[in-house]
């Protein structure tokens, strides 16, 4: 039986569409932004990496300005074939579908001595003139009145498998120009990740023209330490009113592990709240069990891909684990192998001294296979991780011994 006064998942919801207003962790600096952009005359731009909070960014601004917002997600206009498609699936699901056409006939016959009347011939009708884009600026604007509107398209980086995709969201932000669209006062926000905004004004059509009726924001980040601290706190103290043996250190691991990505948080949290649901408490064993408990149900994939990285075998000083430990401590965006050369000789200074070290190799190595843990920089003298979420399960899978050793904690499965 549970003693804690909610549900752990009521709490702690790392993949909600829903803003978790009580967990919300304000971001001051960017929702201002966000607001004063809103009152600019470009569009928008919010980038940040995956699970950073883009999305409950502007739906908390938005509401609290009280914006009318649709959210175009682009995956799904990927699978239907354009973004007018997803578009028009939005205006359904709106329950604003107009009928263009309609089907009428008329015919006569005689039963039981009776004139009756029937549909026979048959004229096909057009009812509007409107296409999906502009329904969906007429929809916004009367669900708005006079307060600001927005057309959201999320997940900007999964139309970059189509050029037809990245040509006709340039051809949209072009037309909001277009008096028969401008009309409606509607903004557009294109949200997705670092890189990929990146690469759309690089491979976008028209990039001039499309660059000058953007704005950037600043990039959605990873949280502050005390902001994790505030989440890991208002959860677990304010929220389930648990005992935790030391909330500093406890706060301090799950910034660590979770490298304060804000959905990597509350997926780690919820794991050490299903836990400690029948003890009230969290102590060592509790943290060591969420460990493998985030592992092993949230971050399995990055496991297995790191897991085939190591070294194969029981090599004398097994340099690449060692790469890979060093890696884990990296807190830049970026890294040089001099860098991660100077991380190996602090961390192992027995088995690395008098020795030649050639990181820039092993880096090279984790950057070159079907499935990189790392990649080059454009420059191409710094590597940075794939995904965030590698540097975030070597922290929490590799184990350094005594003797200078790398291993790794083995976990199972579990669905």
């Amino acid at each position: 039986m549970s003693l804690f006064r909610a549900k752990p998942e009521e709490v702690f919801t790392p993949r909600s569409a829903e803003v978790n207003v009580d967990m919300y962790v304000p971001r001051p600096d960017l929702e201002a932004a966000l607001r004063t952009a809103l009152r600019g005359n470009l569009h928008l731009v919010i980038h940040g990496d995956s699970g950073t909070g883009k999305s409950w960014l502007y739906k908390k601004t938005f509401g609290d300005l009280s914006v009318a917002y649709l959210v175009a997600n682009l995956a799904n206009a990927s699978r239907l074939g354009s973004i007018t498609a997803e578009l028009q699936n939005l205006i359904d699901r709106e329950g604003k579908a107009v009928k263009v056409s309609y089907e009428e006939g008329k015919s006569a016959d005689v039963s039981a001595g009776v004139a009756s009347g029937s549909l026979s011939h048959t004229g096909d009708y057009q009812i509007g003139q409107k296409e999906p884009f502009e329904k969906c600026l007429a929809f916004l604007r009367a669900k708005a009145g006079r307060n600001p509107a927005v057309l959201v398209f999320d997940n900007l980086e999964a139309a970059f498998n189509s050029e037809a995709l990245l040509k006709e969201l340039a051809d949209l932000i072009i037309l909001c120009d277009d008096e028969r669209y401008a009309e409606y006062q509607v903004k557009v926000l294109i949200v997705g990740v670092p890189s990929g905004v990146k690469e759309y004004y690089y491979r976008t059509p028209h990039h001039a023209t499309v660059a000058n009726r953007l704005y950037e924001l600043p990039e959605v980040s990873r949280l502050r330490r005390d902001e994790c601290d505030q989440l890991v706190r208002k959860g677990f103290v304010e929220k389930l009113k648990c005992d935790i043996a030391s909330l500093g250190e406890f706060s301090k691991h799950v910034a660590w592990v979770t490298d304060r990505v804000p959905q990597m948080v509350h997926e780690y949290c919820l794991e050490a709240a299903f836990l400690s649901e029948q003890q009230h408490r969290i102590e060592e064993p509790t943290i060591a069990a969420a460990d493998d408990a985030w592992l092993s149900k949230s971050q399995y994939h990055a496991y297995s891909v790191i897991e085939a990285h190591m070294n194969e075998r029981d090599t004398k000083a097994g340099r690449r684990n060692q790469t890979l430990f060093s890696l884990s401590l990296c807190e830049g965006e970026e890294f040089k192998s001099a860098e991660v050369e100077a991380m190996l000789r602090r961390e192992f200074p027995t088995s690395t001294h008098g020795t030649a070290l050639n990181p820039a190799q092993i880096l090279a190595s984790l950057a070159a296979t079907d499935r990189p843990i790392v990649r080059r920089s454009p420059k191409g003298d710094a590597f940075a991780f794939v995904d965030p979420r590698y540097r975030m399960v070597l922290r929490t899978m590799l184990v350094r011994t005594s003797d200078e050793r790398v291993e790794r904690k083995p976990i199972s499965r579990r669905d």
